[in-house]
């Protein structure tokens, strides 16, 4: 089972967090802010930062660099196909470890806009101490990028290992509900979880019961694509999910529903 560390470490104050590496939930190192400006260079970078949807300042490490740092060797071993970022509210984001290695991630630490970082979201959360964030304009959350902030680790994991109860084992990859579950890992999962795996923010999809066992197809495709038409939500909006998407989706929650352990 993947390991939630949700608090930073009590050797590091408020003014020293630190950030965890870990690989299948097992902690490989922790490195504090100081720890990580004395070893990198660090970047103030200037954006269109797509959380605050305005343009936004920062000191930063590149992310290259902090995973280099952190994992070292490991980060290119094969048995690894994804990393899960987690935060501390309980929030996951999940995405290919190939976007680890992309140009134009950083890991921001300081807000030069505010003296104590600008809130973030309907909550009006502090983003601090670390936030991931992506410069390049394609890198967006639509296209599977995470953008986790009040991030505390990053675990290099194999999916299938990590989320078995997430996993649609038995369905062929070339199956609707194959295509659907690749969609709910790449955007779904951050919230959402599946037979009680996954993120923490939003209701479990299939445990008690399946989302198809209550909510009729129509009603459950309008609100993953236009979820801010009826409820004020953190969920996003998806407009850019085709009804073939929306359809995979159904067909991977119809599959999970009928297929539990």
């Amino acid at each position: 089972m993947l390991i939630l560390l949700f608090s930073i470490s009590s050797k590091a104050s408020e003014e020293n967090p630190s950030l965890k590496f870990l690989k299948s939930g097992e902690l490989v190192k922790e490195l504090s802010l100081s720890e990580l400006k004395d070893k990198l260079k660090t970047h103030k970078i200037k954006f269109l930062d797509l959380m605050h949807q305005k343009q936004k300042s920062y000191k930063a490490f590149t992310l290259q660099d902090v995973v280099r740092l952190g994992f070292g060797e490991g980060l290119n071993n094969p048995e690894f196909t994804d990393a899960a970022y987690q935060a501390l509210d309980g929030y996951v984001s999940v995405s290919s470890i190939s976007k680890l290695k992309e140009p134009r991630g950083y890991i921001v630490y300081e807000d030069l806009d505010f003296e104590n970082w600008e809130p973030i979201s309907i909550k009006q959360v502090n983003p601090g101490p670390f936030y991931l964030v992506w410069t390049g304009k394609d890198q967006t959350t639509q296209n599977e990028y995470p953008w986790p902030w009040q991030l505390v680790s990053i675990d290099l994991i194999k999916f299938e290992d990590q989320y078995p109860a997430v996993f649609p084992k038995g369905a062929p990859k070339d199956s609707s509900a194959f295509y659907g579950y690749e969609i709910f890992k790449g955007r779904c999962i951050r919230c959402h979880s599946m037979n009680q795996q996954g993120g923490k923010i939003g209701p479990d999809l299939n445990a008690p019961q399946s989302i198809v066992t209550y909510r009729n197809t129509y009603m459950i495709k309008e609100f993953i694509k236009h979820p801010s038409k009826y409820r004020y939500s953190q969920m996003p909006d998806h407009p850019d999910l085709s009804d073939q998407d929306l359809d995979n989706l159904i067909s991977y929650f119809n599959y999970m529903n009928e297929n539990r352990n």
